[in-house]
């Protein structure tokens, strides 16, 4: 935790600007929810070096916290030790409707001074830092959907209304304050609209350096939970909320970038071709990443907008990767994410798996042409989280790009869901079986 005099300067300016009583100093858990600790800004920056101290546990427990890992990093069997929050300033951000309280994002360390591997926001690091000693620079737009839900948790309006500006209109007083409090907490938004099923949006987020876009993802993510939930309404971000209903994605627009600006996707069609590759390559050892609890995989089905092949095309929403755009604006869109995943493992499986290709000079894929749902030359994805466990478990290039550390505790966490899953008895069951059996 080596920070330059000025970057503790301007942190300290921005708190005494703007009347900061309260900072939090908070970072994404391996499910991708932001958490940490209150600090008054007195104590803050007194120790503005030393950050504060928090258990490991949020780095392995499953997303309503059961704490049950195996793994030295973190279980009990090893102490269940702390790590150190320490605050990256540049992340330092007023939390607009709650005026004199503020937000700073974490990198995570052990005691010795070590920064820890298997936080979510290092093992995207890890992989831009990699792909920068190629001369590339990543850079990524995050298109997220979501439904708004009434008190009572049912979609917030009815049928499928999607590109509605009237719709959108009725429901104004709330989607206004997701956008301008969004805007006002530094998050630059490229648009919002309503989505494919009711109630449901879409939030897209400017296209930016891969790491900021993260950042802002999961920021933006635990934003319109806090900002609904002020105005007596909810939101939820799973991926498949009803079975009747649209599924909510988290599709990733990418391209690489040389250091002095120039699009590769747009100017060397090799890059495009092994990168796009490598894409493919992954999609299935990766799809833990990218759709990571067990209600991910039911929305991936035929004819749904959600892909259920490994296959890329021009423009094609049929399969897991599109190429889009021409010229400066030329990318390509993976589609197997779910609204679910925590941006920094999805941003890192879709850029390792690209830098796959270009590391391993993958030759340019074939595209199709068509509806991929029912094109039989391609390869099928997982269609169960215990299938993509399975195919994550035993991937030596999720070790390679992630860490073996990273592989075995989210590994444990999947299979988790998987177990936890299994032993659950649902209402569908009940109302099936209970008086035949």
């Amino acid at each position: 935790m080596d920070y330059k005099d000025e970057v503790l300067a301007d942190a300290s300016e921005y708190i005494k600007k703007h009347g900061i009583r309260a900072v939090e100093v908070g970072f994404a858990d391996i499910n991708g929810n932001i958490i940490g600790k209150r600090l008054p800004s007195a104590f803050l920056l007194e120790h503005m070096k030393s950050g504060t101290g928090l258990c490991r546990a949020p780095l392995t427990w499953d997303i309503q916290s059961e704490y049950f890992t195996t793994s030295e990093f973190a279980g009990f069997e090893y102490g269940a030790s702390d790590m150190i929050l320490a605050p990256d300033y540049s992340t330092l951000r007023e939390i607009p409707w709650r005026k004199g309280v503020a937000l700073v994002l974490s990198d995570l360390y052990i005691d010795t001074g070590e920064r820890i591997q298997v936080a979510p926001r290092q093992v995207l690091r890890n992989v831009l830092d990699r792909l920068g000693k190629l001369g590339c620079i990543s850079k990524v737009g995050s298109e997220i959907e979501f439904y708004l839900l009434d008190e009572d948790k049912n979609p917030l309006f009815g049928g499928k209304q999607t590109y509605s500006l009237g719709q959108a209109g009725i429901y104004s007083d709330i989607i206004d304050q997701i956008q301008y409090n969004l805007e006002d907490f530094g998050i630059p938004i490229e648009a919002l609209h309503t989505e494919y099923g009711p109630g449901q949006m879409e939030l897209i987020l400017e296209y930016s350096d891969a790491l900021t876009n993260a950042d802002n993802a999961v920021v933006a993510r635990n934003a319109i939970k806090e900002i609904t939930r002020k105005n007596g309404k909810n939101v939820t971000f799973m991926a498949q909320p009803w079975s009747e209903h649209s599924g909510s994605g988290y599709h990733l627009h990418q391209s690489l970038w040389s250091k002095d600006g120039e699009n590769l996707f747009e100017s060397n069609k090799t890059v495009l071709g092994q990168y796009s590759a490598g894409l493919l390559s992954c999609a299935s050892e990766f799809m833990a990443l990218a759709a990571p609890t067990v209600n991910s995989y039911k929305r991936l089905a035929e004819m749904s907008f959600a892909p259920t092949k490994v296959g890329i095309g021009y423009d094609n929403r049929t399969v897991s990767t599109r190429l889009i755009g021409n010229g400066p604006s030329t990318r390509l869109e993976h589609r197997t994410g779910s609204a679910d995943a925590n941006a920094y493992l999805l941003i890192a499986a879709s850029v390792a798996s690209g830098l796959f290709g270009i590391e391993n000079e993958l030759p340019a894929p074939n595209f199709i042409s068509g509806n991929g749902y029912y094109n039989e030359d391609l390869e099928n994805l997982p269609r169960t989280l215990e299938k993509a466990a399975q195919l994550f478990d035993g991937s030596k290039k999720a070790i390679e790009y992630f860490g073996e550390e990273f592989v075995q505790i989210f590994s444990e966490l999947i299979h988790f869901d998987v177990n936890a899953h299994h032993k659950a008895v649902t209402d569908w069951e009940r109302e099936r079986y209970m008086e035949n059996s």
